[in-house]
């Protein structure tokens, strides 16, 4: 089975036309927040409730990917994909490290009520994303101990104009766009996964 886990403040909806042309795949949804303060605690959740196995295909967007990280340590599949994903928090942008802190002054509810006015795929899911959720995965990332040098074949596909998480070194893929090529590059990312089987 591939598992397919979409970014913070997105949803299924991530995975649309390509995407499904995988064979065997499932698309993960962020479970109803259930209070995790950690990035290990949502990890287990999800290799819990969806019955993640060791043969299985972990395919994770940005969060998905750090998310994706913990599962493949939990769970000891074979394969990871991280798509514009981080497998450590060193490699997300120092900007973003330096201001996370302030995301429980944000005001997120009302920020999500305008995105969802804005007619956009990316706005609409962010609109209905699960406030405290992102809150507390915001933190969660900050203090997650990364893949360290987990034995798992881990494929990466990145933006070279990513700047959430800015092109790591070991990207074997890199693809000109941003944070969202798993939208924008549907295609050319879904072919690299499979010529990776």
């Amino acid at each position: 089975m591939i598992y397919l886990l979409p970014g913070m403040g997105a949803d299924q909806s991530m995975f649309a036309g390509p995407w499904h042309s995988l064979n065997n795949y499932r698309l993960i949804d962020w479970p109803p927040f259930a209070g995790e303060t950690s990035i290990h605690a949502i990890a287990k959740r999800i290799v819990t409730e969806q019955r993640v196995q060791r043969n299985d295909t972990l395919v994770g967007i940005s969060l998905g990917g750090i998310v994706a990280c913990e599962m493949a340590k939990i769970a000891a599949v074979g394969n990871l994909v991280l798509v514009g994903g981080a497998k450590e928090k060193e490699e997300i942008s120092g900007f973003l490290s330096l201001i996370h802190p302030l995301v429980d002054l944000a005001p997120l509810t009302f920020i999500q009520r305008l995105s969802g006015k804005i007619p956009s795929d990316v706005a609409q899911m962010f609109s209905r994303g699960q406030a405290d959720f992102i809150r507390a995965m915001c933190r969660a990332i900050f203090e997650w101990e990364g893949l360290g040098s987990l034995p798992v074949k881990l494929l990466r596909i990145h933006g070279r104009k990513d700047r959430v998480i800015p092109l790591p070194e070991d990207v074997q893929h890199v693809l000109d766009g941003g944070h969202l090529i798993a939208m924008t590059h549907s295609q050319r990312c879904v072919d690299i996964i499979k010529a990776s089987k």
